[in-house]
């Protein structure tokens, strides 16, 4: 027998002084609020688990990424602060703009033939205002790209820092970072280089500057016509975050901050009902919620006004609110949101063990992430269930058998970690109506002959002439295990049994989800059988 004692879920803050921006289901681009925590899937798989991103304090250097002042022409007009450079037959041109997967882009066609080898073509992203750079620091610098129109054979196309020292009046062209990784379909692909600012002449201090650089040698004559899409640009020290937007300067995004406790840090589940307040008039069937309980309650009379929630004259209660639901100690309570259920959960402490259950989805995700470590865990699990029975009648037009319940009791062991739930049921109504996650503790393997019941609280009621009247209400699921305990443990198993008495907790018997039961012990009994171990029997009420 294994058990997952759940933590408390209590709200716990992302304080972030400044918006941020992620990528959603879709692989778009999307602003998110101050004092929110950012969850992010990855643009270039987005069949990934979504996984909440924290981040450190960064600055974008680049002064304006979203292309303010850019113009469709001959050659057009650069955003403001960026300039072009060709020789040698190329010309540059911006043939578009706009935004797409709420990256903002600007189509810049490279053209012309080559007068000589080693024609260039370059786009600075600034002229004025370079940022300090010292010699040994750190730097990375990223873009979005692909090819839009044309082709890229024959041409060198590169993402390279410029530099020059404090003193210098000439700058110098870095490292380079090797040809862009570019596409012509899909979405816009993130490119990026690390780069150890080395400075010319060996100065203490200099400037750097990033741009994109074409060339086409090294034979002249050569026909050059490819339209390159671009944006939002990136500089920034030390390594590559989160896109940040700008527009006449640089930009610094706060970091993020996870608040001291455990419990939940994100749900897309808003909570409807306002918290109670009790210098308010309230309207007559009105509904508040308790903002220390989140139990939401209607008004029973119109003015109502002073009155103590827990006065029943005036206040009647209403169950949990929407978002608070799965997390409550019954089972056959449901959060319920259209498409998917996203929560994000800091265990503060080791939880190897989760639990989900009463689901009604289609899919599910799990991610962890650690502050130092990144995403150390990553899956997508399918709740539909094979019952083909490698019959292709059964395949194609039998019932889908879908899992109501998941449980997993071996994730990495981090103690301050982000765990990441996502529910999925696009085109629907995702549900779910049980939420545990916390620490694993086991007091022995169970024995064959382990039993579950189910009991149901509804009632039918028969009149005189035989009609009847069905009343539904929440069911419960009961479980008897015989387990096996070490004499020399038993001591403890009692204490620690005592210990948890009333308290809901997630009892897994075995492999399958029948097994699986979240309440609480309704009594236990050993037997001490033999010299070495003996067997406890455990009787477990589930919650409703």
């Amino acid at each position: 027998m294994i058990i997952v004692e759940p933590i408390t879920i209590g709200d716990v803050a992302c304080t972030r002084a400044s918006s941020k921006w992620v990528y959603d289901r879709t692989g778009a681009l999307v602003e998110v609020p101050p004092n929110t925590l950012g969850v992010t899937y990855d643009p270039s798989d987005l069949s990934k688990a979504p996984y909440a991103l924290t981040e450190p304090e960064a600055t974008n250097r680049i002064r304006n990424n979203t292309m303010q002042g850019a113009a469709v022409g001959a050659p057009g007009a650069m955003p403001t602060n960026w300039m072009t450079y060709s020789t040698l037959g190329l010309s540059m041109s911006v043939v578009g703009t706009g935004i797409e997967s709420g990256i903002d882009y600007i189509d810049i066609q490279i053209s012309g033939t080559t007068a000589g080898a080693w024609a260039v073509a370059h786009t600075f992203f600034e002229s004025i205002g370079t940022p300090a750079a010292t010699t040994g620091e750190v730097w990375a610098l990223s873009l979005f790209a692909k090819v839009v129109a044309g082709s890229i054979d024959g041409l060198d196309i590169q993402l390279n820092p410029e530099e020059k020292t404090a003193a210098g009046t000439t700058w110098v062209r870095d490292n380079f970072s090797g040809p862009l990784v570019l596409s012509d379909a899909g979405p816009l692909s993130q490119n990026h280089i690390f780069h150890i600012a080395t400075l010319d002449g060996g100065a203490s201090t200099g400037s750097i500057r990033p741009y994109l650089y074409c060339t086409a040698g090294p034979a002249a004559g050569k026909v050059v016509d490819v339209t390159i899409r671009v944006g939002l640009p990136k500089l920034e020290r030390d390594r590559i975050t989160s896109p940040i937007k700008t527009s006449n300067g640089a930009v610094t995004r706060a970091a993020d901050v996870i608040g001291a406790g455990a419990g939940l840090v994100y749900s897309n589940a808003p909570i409807v009902e306002p918290a109670y307040d009790a210098k308010a008039t309230y309207a007559k069937d009105a509904k508040v919620h308790d903002p220390a309980s989140y139990e939401v309650f209607q008004s029973l009379i119109a003015g109502n006004v002073g009155k103590a929630l827990t006065d029943t004259g005036a206040w009647s209660p209403r169950g949990i609110v929407n978002r608070r639901a799965m997390f409550d100690d019954y089972n056959n309570t449901q959060t319920i949101m259209p498409d998917e259920i996203l929560v994000v959960l800091t265990p503060e402490m080791v939880a190897q063990g989760l639990y989900l259950g009463n689901l009604d989805v289609h899919e599910l995700t799990l991610s962890m992430v650690d502050a130092l470590d990144g995403v150390v865990y990553s899956e997508v699990i399918s709740l539909i269930e094979s019952n083909s029975q490698s019959s292709y009648f059964n395949w194609m037009f039998k019932r889908i058998k879908r899992k109501t319940y998941f449980f997993v009791l071996d994730m990495p062991v981090y103690a301050n970690a982000l765990v990441t739930i996502c529910l999925r049921k696009i085109g629907a109504q995702a549900k779910a109506g049980m939420c545990a996650i916390g620490p694993v503790e086991e007091f022995g393997p169970s024995l064959l002959g382990l039993s579950t019941e189910g009991k149901d609280f509804s009632s039918t009621t028969f009149n005189f002439d035989g009609t009847s009247k069905t009343t539904l209400r929440p069911y419960a699921k009961r479980m008897s295990c015989d387990v096996v305990v070490p004499n020399d443990e038993i001591t403890y198993v009692q204490d620690r049994l005592f210990e948890l008495r009333q308290r809901p907790l997630v009892w897994v018997g075995g492999p399958y989800g029948a097994t699986a039961v979240f309440g609480r012990y309704g009594s236990f009994k050993n037997v001490i059988e033999y010299q070495m171990q003996s067997k406890m029997n455990l009787v477990i009420e589930g919650a409703v």
